[in-house]
């Protein structure tokens, strides 16, 4: 921007686009690029092979499939998606191209099942859950192996019950990740453990009901989940909730009489997408909706688990 602030005459101005030029254009590329991604929403779609990643504007254009793969996760600079493969009868995470679905990478190498990747906020380490212990607990490893390998480390522990912890979401800030865990009877909550060595785990959640798949908001500060809480123990007529990242303020945020499940809230906080089941239907849709819960809408016909770009 031409202003007296930056610049104190026309000849200055023209001197300094002539010298930064390649800068300038540059920028202007990463912008373009930051712009085309910044309403885009990851999601699953049921293929005649199984489940499939697709990617989708946040008005409903550029509907594309990446390829086979579920729960999908956005590296922080949005270029890579980390999802969840079954190949020869074997789930492992894998990372492939934001884009077009090219370039896919194995990252996990186990026969047991590892799913539900969460990549870090500073693109580092990515949380997954699986069964390589036993039970389904919560794991951590490094993106690339880099100079100390992939330093994979279990953060969750088996118990006598064998319960499942799964379903995981890495804070924005890094500090913690947030998790359904069902512990004490057979209906999950939601938790929250240190990032680093899981520790310092938390309870946020306390129903007789199905709270589930916890997804943080932009700033670190809240926490949406999926429950049933509002309805008959175990309806499973499911909506989204909201509350602060301790577990206080619980409000609802949907009022619908079938499934809404999987919220993802955008990165500017102002929509929610969240995957939307009739009464008694296994298939779903995605929805949008604002982030105080007005103004719902469909956006894809038939998905699911959508899940917001970083930006």
């Amino acid at each position: 921007m031409k202003t007296a602030m930056h610049f104190r005459s026309e000849r200055f101005w023209h001197r300094a686009m002539q010298g930064t030029g390649a800068t300038l254009l540059a920028l202007l590329a990463v912008a373009a690029w930051a712009e085309e991604r910044s309403s885009v929403i990851a999601y699953v779609k049921a293929g005649a092979e199984g489940p499939e990643i697709w990617r989708v504007q946040v008005d409903g254009t550029g509907d594309r499939r990446l390829g086979p793969g579920s729960e999908p996760s956005w590296s922080p600079d949005g270029r890579r998606l980390a999802v969840s493969r079954t190949v020869e009868g074997n789930t492992d995470i894998y990372l492939l191209n934001a884009e077009d679905g090219s370039g896919a990478e194995r990252l996990t190498t186990h026969p047991a099942a590892d799913r539900g990747p969460a990549w870090s906020p500073d693109g580092s380490m990515i949380a997954f859950n699986s069964d390589r212990s036993g039970s389904e607990q919560v794991w951590r490893s490094n993106a690339q192996a880099g100079t100390w390998g992939y330093n994979l480390s279990q953060l969750t522990q088996d118990n006598p019950q064998g319960r499942v912890n799964n379903f995981i979401s890495w804070s924005p800030d890094g500090r913690w990740l947030a998790f359904e865990a069902d512990r004490d009877r057979d209906d999950p909550e939601i938790y929250l453990a240190n990032a680093v060595d899981g520790s310092n785990q938390q309870r946020l959640t306390f129903t007789r009901a199905l709270d589930e798949v916890p997804a943080w908001s932009p700033d670190s500060a809240r926490i949406l989940f999926s429950s049933d809480m509002h309805g008959e123990p175990l309806s499973r007529d499911y909506d989204i909730y909201i509350m602060q990242a301790d577990g206080t303020e619980q409000r609802r945020l949907t009022f619908t009489e079938g499934a809404a499940s999987y919220p993802s809230m955008s990165a500017d906080g102002g929509l929610i997408a969240y995957s939307y089941s009739e009464p008694g239907t296994e298939a779903s849709s995605i929805m949008l909706m604002d982030a105080d819960g007005g103004n719902p809408r469909a956006l894809i016909a038939d998905g699911g688990m959508p899940r917001f770009s970083p930006f």
